[in-house]
């Protein structure tokens, strides 16, 4: 007996570890910018400085003007709620050149991020691909010299629309970066989600981006645009970060809910309005109690199902496999609202169901 329960342990643990590296990891680092409005990030000096979890990396001598926070998000519908207010690029308005970086760890090969970027006007971005305002750094803190998947813009030949584009690794190799180009004009002051996927794996390594994707959560959709131009070295994730830029050549633009995660899922959490609002009588699953304080229950018909538990920001904190019922310890989490998923393993259906934590 006691064997059998060993073994019946060890297959849980296995097939949860299978969940994870399948897409239901933690999301790496999540910036929703909730400091004050009058705050900036980065530091307001030589590289090394610091305010409000990022790094200062790179900068013009003199140049003291800082990367500042604005009032309110920026939302993208069937995303998450946004939270906090979002990050002011000003271009060279105020002739600041200054790169930053927000520190990560990882020892994923494929990583991806995504982010709300808004796009105020044309006036600091070109009709050639020549620059770039956010990537991946393969070190942290006040030097960052290797970068990959580095997303930019150029506007269209008219000048009144623009198109986001994605390049692989730094130069100089090649000497001129190398873009990939979006391929659809967007419009300025439109609030859009950009995703991209880093794969150092490959040989060279591989960019790819896409550009309000046709599926959030799950798995990685098609349709993304890719780049493996250049060989320069991207290291390793194991000191990471997320870097971004504002220059001369950079956007002025809005950018809001910055997510690192080592799946499709963790960058793109669905958003929690209109799941729990469907008919109960419609509903084969339930959970109770509900305020939960030490556990819940999960009732649902003969089957087996995975039960995930999500918190605001679309965070995976608990994962369990159930026979048709079982119980979940919410101890440990803080009090609060969270999001049930109840899925059948054979028919892939989803009910998901509020719980609140006290």
């Amino acid at each position: 007996m006691k064997k059998l329960l060993l073994l019946k342990k060890m297959i849980i643990v296995v097939l949860l570890v299978g969940l994870s590296s399948a897409g239901w990891a933690q999301v790496l680092l999540y910036e929703g910018f909730d400091y004050a409005a009058a705050a900036y990030i980065g530091g307001n000096g030589d590289a090394g400085t610091s305010s409000n979890n990022w790094t200062t990396h790179s900068v013009v001598a003199g140049h003291t003007t800082t990367i500042d926070i604005a009032d309110g998000s920026l939302t993208y519908t069937g995303l998450a709620a946004s939270t906090g207010n979002k990050v002011n690029f000003f271009s060279n308005a105020n002739a600041t050149d200054r790169d930053i970086n927000r520190a990560f760890t990882s020892t994923a090969t494929t990583l991806y991020y995504s982010a709300l970027v808004n796009i105020a006007d044309n006036s600091q971005i070109a009709l050639t691909a020549d620059n770039y305002f956010m990537s991946f750094g393969s070190t942290q803190g006040a030097s960052v010299p290797g970068l990959g998947a580095r997303l930019g813009v150029v506007k269209s030949a008219s000048g009144t629309n623009f198109q986001f584009i994605i390049a692989n690794t730094s130069s100089p190799s090649p000497a001129v970066v190398v873009y990939s180009v979006g391929g659809t004009d967007l419009n300025f002051g439109t609030t859009y989600l950009v995703v991209v996927k880093y794969d150092k794996s490959t040989t060279p390594t591989t960019s790819t981006m896409w550009v309000n994707p046709s599926a959030l959560g799950g798995a990685e959709p098609t349709g993304g645009i890719s780049n493996n131009s250049g060989t320069n070295a991207f290291t390793s994730f194991a000191a990471g970060s997320i870097c971004i830029r504002n220059n001369g050549a950079t956007p002025k633009a809005f950018i809001d809910e910055i997510r690192v995660g080592a799946t499709w899922a963790d960058v793109t959490p669905i958003s929690s309005v209109g799941l729990s609002t469907k008919d109960k009588s419609d509903r084969q699953s339930s959970i109770y109690p509900n305020p939960a304080s030490t556990y819940f229950n999960v009732k649902a018909p003969e089957g087996k199902y995975i039960v995930s538990v999500n918190n605001a920001i679309g965070s995976v904190v608990k994962i369990s496999e159930l026979n048709s019922t079982g119980k979940i310890e919410v101890s440990d989490l803080n009090p609060g609202l969270y999001f049930v998923t109840v899925e059948n393993v054979k028919t892939n259906k989803k009910e998901i169901h509020k719980l609140f934590v006290k």
